[in-house]
């Protein structure tokens, strides 16, 4: 199966017996990035997480079970 990245337009060649490959062809909505995009993006993640200005943001939860008031 060929496959385009996204960011840099190459087109690859997949193995068709990968995960990666039968997700792209299970669900063609996803996005297809070459190893080199990859590793780029995943280099510049880990430092701006090591930079101390990210900050995780973790969801607001909210009961859905509300306690009985106290009569």
């Amino acid at each position: 199966m060929k496959a385009q990245c996204i960011l840099c337009e190459t087109i690859d060649e997949l193995d068709d017996r990968k995960f990666k490959t039968k997700q792209l062809r299970n669900k063609p909505i996803r996005m297809y990035l070459c190893p080199e995009c990859e590793g780029r993006i995943a280099e510049k993640t880990v430092a701006r997480i090591n930079s101390g200005k990210f900050e995780y943001h973790k969801p607001k939860t909210k009961s859905f079970i509300e306690k009985p008031a106290k009569l």
